[in-house]
């Protein structure tokens, strides 16, 4: 996917700027949307899936925790976040401190995994998932409306410069197709996906400024039939 420098470069500017400053800053339309609908999906499928006195781990959880009948393990690279949590570990999604088949339910959104190498991260995944356990994923897609016309559009792995949050930040961005063929290789199932920033990021393509754009999150669920071509986030619920 990448050279062993280039992800370095990558996580190491990811360590250096959560280090920093707050995952989800405030007076962010477009984060503050996309932290919503990440958030009220994760919560339905926890409801939906979660089983009483079950454990789940929360992967790249900054300060983000979830209400559940059961054990939280809260794991991030960055220890201030997550200290003073009952139950943490510090560590990294490509290479899990827990083991094989540990856990029933994991959570990996905040476009965690394209901070990250995705061979490596969903077979980390895949090996501390229980079977029959589930997993509820967030990433950023290289099949964005905001590359249409442009030559990394729907390409396997890109490399993306964004200034966010006053930071420069570099992630992965992925084919949807791509991971969803890495799910197939590790023994997981999609059982439901939603996709969003779809027309928002038409709008952003088409030169709209992205605190307007980022208010047409709102029609995502009016575009599902039509989103795989345009949107920038997707969001889904595997099953081991």
């Amino acid at each position: 996917m990448s050279n062993s420098s280039e992800q370095n470069l990558v996580e190491n500017r990811a360590y250096k700027n959560y280090n920093q400053s707050d995952p989800w800053p405030k007076c962010d339309i477009w984060h503050d949307a996309t932290h919503e609908v990440i958030d009220k999906y994760v919560k339905s499928s926890i409801k939906k899936y979660f089983q009483k006195g079950s454990i789940c781990l929360n992967i790249g959880s900054g300060k983000t925790k979830y209400d559940i009948d059961g054990k939280l393990i809260q794991m991030d690279i960055i220890d201030t976040y997550i200290k003073d949590e009952p139950n943490y570990i510090i560590g990294s999604l490509e290479n899990i401190p827990l083991e094989n088949e540990s856990m029933d339910f994991v959570v990996c959104v905040g476009s965690v995994i394209n901070y990250c190498d995705a061979i490596r991260s969903v077979g980390e995944i895949s090996r501390v998932l229980k079977p029959n356990g589930r997993v509820v994923l967030e990433f950023e897609r290289s099949n964005s409306a905001e590359f249409l016309l442009k030559k990394d559009y729907g390409s396997t792995v890109f490399l993306k410069k964004y200034e966010y949050n006053h930071q420069e930040h570099l992630l992965w961005m992925y084919n949807e197709n791509y991971l969803k063929e890495l799910f197939i290789y590790n023994g997981l199932k999609m059982e439901s996906i939603y996709r969003f920033h779809i027309i928002s990021s038409l709008m952003y393509r088409l030169g709209m400024k992205e605190t307007k754009a980022a208010k047409y999150y709102k029609l995502d669920n009016f575009f599902q039939n039509v989103s795989y071509p345009f949107s920038h986030n997707v969001i889904m619920t595997l099953k081991k």
